[in-house]
């Protein structure tokens, strides 16, 4: 089998991309700490291995890298670590040390890059988050556009199940404060995005992979939706006697709305759907995919004990 390296394998996309692609390729996941174990795939952790990115492409000779450290996880999971500093610097180490080996490239960026006032936005869109994190990113993608023209850039907004054993994710805490009743403040916030399951998003993007696309494009769910609405569709599809209450946003200010993850970032996925061939898929596509690997893949849904893995 050849060879897929895919760098941030601790976070949501790298993960659940791990778990996708293991059928299919040599699957060696990297990452600096919290390595998730999943089948068929080798797994190297450490600072020593991430500090030495040429040595480790020199050894490891991939066919290709799927950079998924910067922008791994929804922009609205308030415990994710999205487009750190060093993150960021990593990505644009990785995506040099490719090009210059030729090693074609694939970098994972976020829907949050971008904002209102368009409702869906194409990739040519000029209407960049301003905030520290959206400026950031934005940067890597053009760093990685200047050194690697043939590398491909994908911006989306990725959910699925927490692969780690050591922590609790987003999806996972939802489900739990739904089976208990509970409200979360921040379900409320405002923002639009157009959120798929990293499983379908594997599909697509190998069908990129196969087609040898390069450049940036836009890939991500059929419908948009803000937060509350995509947890009440959770709900649904969990059959969880949850509705949440309504959204009050009166008392967020134009800067809040500004910020990362806050704004209009829905995407316009017309230019892959038109190089593909493919549809995207709807919201109950994605969480129906969601709530079938509950059932078969991760773990049952048990009403009478949490969700989480790390429970």
């Amino acid at each position: 089998m050849n060879t897929l390296i895919i760098f941030g394998v601790d976070t949501v996309a790298g993960s659940n991309l791990a778990e996708s692609f293991s059928s299919s390729y040599h699957v060696i996941g990297i990452c600096e700490r919290n390595a998730p174990e999943i089948a068929n795939c080798e797994i190297l952790s450490g600072g020593a291995v991430t500090s030495q990115i040429g040595k480790l492409l020199d050894d490891l000779k991939p066919e290709r890298l799927i950079d998924a450290s910067s922008a791994g996880d929804s922009a609205w999971n308030p415990q994710a670590t999205v487009g750190s500093e060093d993150q960021c610097q990593t990505s644009a180490n990785l995506a040099t040390a490719c090009a210059e080996r030729k090693i074609p490239f694939t970098l994972i960026s976020s829907d949050a890059v971008l904002t209102g006032p368009w409702m869906f936005h194409e990739e040519s869109s000029e209407e960049c988050c301003t905030s520290i994190i959206g400026q950031r990113l934005l940067k890597l993608e053009q760093h990685v556009q200047a050194v690697s023209p043939e590398a491909l850039i994908v911006r989306t907004h990725l959910f699925g199940w927490c692969q780690s054993t050591e922590n609790t994710g987003w999806i996972e805490e939802m489900l739990e404060d739904m089976l208990r009743g509970k409200m979360n403040s921040q379900w409320s916030q405002p923002g639009y995005a157009t959120p798929i399951i990293v499983s379908e998003f594997a599909t697509i993007l190998s069908r990129a992979f196969e087609e040898n696309l390069t450049g940036l494009y836009h890939i991500a769910g059929a419908e948009r939706v803000n937060r509350i609405q995509f947890a009440r569709r959770l709900a649904q599809q969990f059959d969880i006697c949850w509705y949440g209450s309504g959204t009050n946003t009166s008392h967020y200010t134009d800067a809040e709305r500004r910020s990362f993850g806050c704004g209009e970032s829905s995407l316009q996925t017309r230019a892959i759907r038109r190089e593909l061939c493919v549809a995207m898929p709807t919201l109950a596509e994605s969480t129906q995919v969601l709530c079938d690997q509950s059932q078969s893949v991760l773990f049952p849904m048990n009403r009478e004990q949490p969700v989480s893995r790390a429970a």
